[in-house]
């Protein structure tokens, strides 16, 4: 009777197992690596982007704000000429110039923060691509635009609902359109109210206006402020210019 032999299997010594576990360890870890550095390389890469992106949308508020507040100086310094015309006698009051400073307390100009590469940021949850001091500032700046917009909001509606209607009521508003758009006065100029108690209402507008606008001054300058910090710590972190 024939008799098979099984061929031996060569058995490997417990030193070549963790030769070749120590193999696979390292080649799963390498990928492992490499998925992470390419991972670093990307986020960095689209950190930059929504740096620069984020850089430019700073750069165009702080001009905005810069051509609010001139708006702002100008619109002051025309309002305080009216109040001290309106606190003259009624006949030494020039009508025709006292029309066009008046109607420069209706005119407004919104600062409208570039809200969208920040939100954009935000969504996507790519903040964290970013260091925690530049994050605090971004965070910081959003912050202060609300509370600007917010305040621009308040003086606004303080025009429209009080300032607006007693215009409407006491004044001509065709000698208003002429003296803002054409400088020519070409309708009649009137006062359908000049008693006193009328007289110091329109001078407390006046003033509730000018008091407002300093307030929307105040936030300007913090906005600014905050501007400038965030566009520093950009070009710190990323040589921007």
């Amino acid at each position: 009777m024939e008799v098979h032999h099984h061929p031996e299997v060569e058995r490997k010594g417990i030193r070549e197992y963790l030769l070749e576990g120590l193999m696979i360890f390292l080649a799963v870890m390498m990928g492992f690596v490499a998925e992470n550095v390419r991972e670093d390389i990307s986020e960095h890469k689209r950190a930059g982007e929504f740096a620069r992106s984020y850089f430019e949308d700073i750069k165009k508020d702080t001009a905005a704000l810069h051509a609010a507040v001139h708006f702002s100086d100008r619109k002051l310094s025309i309002m305080d000429s009216a109040l001290t015309m309106l606190h003259l006698p009624v006949e030494k009051q020039k009508d025709t110039v006292l029309y066009r400073r008046l109607s420069v307390s209706s005119n407004v100009a919104p600062f409208e923060p570039s809200a969208g590469t920040y939100e954009q940021i935000k969504s996507s949850g790519s903040l964290r691509y970013f260091d925690q001091k530049l994050v605090t500032l971004m965070n910081g700046y959003d912050v202060q635009a609300k509370k600007t917009v917010k305040r621009e909001d308040i003086d606004l509606k303080f025009i429209i609902d009080q300032v607006m209607p007693f215009a409407i009521k006491n004044f001509n508003s065709e000698v208003v359109f002429d003296a803002y758009f054409s400088r020519r006065i070409s309708h009649e100029l009137y006062y359908a109210d000049r008693s006193k108690q009328n007289m110091r209402q329109m001078i407390n507008y006046m003033v509730v206006v000018k008091v407002e606008r300093l307030r929307v001054i105040t936030e300007y300058a913090k906005q600014m402020k905050i501007a400038g910090e965030v566009l520093a710590e950009l070009h710190r972190e990323y040589d921007l210019e």
